[in-house]
């Protein structure tokens, strides 16, 4: 009887370490499972970040290419003395287009 009796008494002593065991896995689970979320909210906030950047430059560079589009037919209407002053405006526009292309070259490259 002596002898199971420190049997019983030695295997609680160890269902309590193993449930406090357990319960630090649990803790550990939940800080774990929270760096994660917090990790996916922060990635999440900078996709959407680079996204709104890559949108915007994309934007502005189409835009770009309809006004010099637009020059360009401006051009082909214009006549006489008007046709240098156009021609400035489309080379102008292509520079212009071409340096804010080599910008967002650049830039979506460093991403």
């Amino acid at each position: 009887m002596k002898y199971m009796t420190k049997t019983r008494e030695y295997a609680e002593v160890a269902k309590q370490q193993i449930d406090q065991v357990a319960t630090e896995i649990e803790r550990l689970q939940g800080k774990a499972d929270q760096a994660i979320a917090d990790l996916r909210a922060e990635y999440e906030h900078r996709i959407r970040e680079i996204s709104g950047e890559y949108d915007k430059e994309l934007r502005n560079l189409r835009q770009m290419r309809y006004d010099a589009e637009a020059r360009v037919t401006m051009l082909m209407n214009a006549s006489g003395s008007a046709v240098d002053d156009v021609r400035s405006g489309v080379d102008a526009a292509i520079n212009e287009m071409n340096d804010a292309l080599a910008r967002a070259r650049k830039h979506f490259k460093d991403l």
